[in-house]
């Protein structure tokens, strides 16, 4: 939960897709590593979920290709359904190439084609804030 929350903090923001990729191989090596670590100490599946939010993440920072960005991120959410406006243009800023314009474009996107929420599936990002300076960069508050 502590990665995920420095994350959507913006401590880090890339320049290039090869400082992207680098970080999000990183990021996945990393949650292979805990994933490891914690069912070595038998924490369970939670954990496992937990770390696939982590490589999902990364994915959306690995892509190269801006325009697919969409996809990627449409699969975090169907992945995810309690991610909010705020962790996506938090994520999409730490990116660091993704304009105002097309932000705004994949979550007003987003939200007119809402996946159902799955009521089985574990929440993630229920408790991960965005400090104020990234949400300053979201969209008005569409479909809420």
């Amino acid at each position: 939960m502590e990665y995920l929350k420095s994350v959507m903090q913006k401590r880090i923001s890339f320049k290039n897709a090869e400082e992207r990729k680098e970080g999000a191989d990183r990021m996945i090596k990393e949650a292979e590593q805990f994933k490891f670590l914690f069912r070595k100490l038998s924490a369970g599946d939670d954990t496992d979920h937990l770390c696939g939010s982590i490589s999902a993440i990364a994915e959306v920072f690995k892509l190269v290709d801006p325009t697919l960005l969409y996809l990627e991120v449409s699969t975090l959410v169907s992945k995810y359904p309690d991610i909010r406006e705020e962790h996506i243009a938090a994520l999409l800023a730490v990116r660091g190439d993704a304009s105002r314009e097309m932000r705004q474009m994949i979550i007003e996107t987003l939200n007119q084609n809402k996946p159902s929420v799955n009521t089985n599936s574990r929440p993630v990002f229920r408790d991960v804030a965005v400090p104020a300076s990234m949400t300053s960069m979201t969209v008005p508050k569409l479909l809420k």
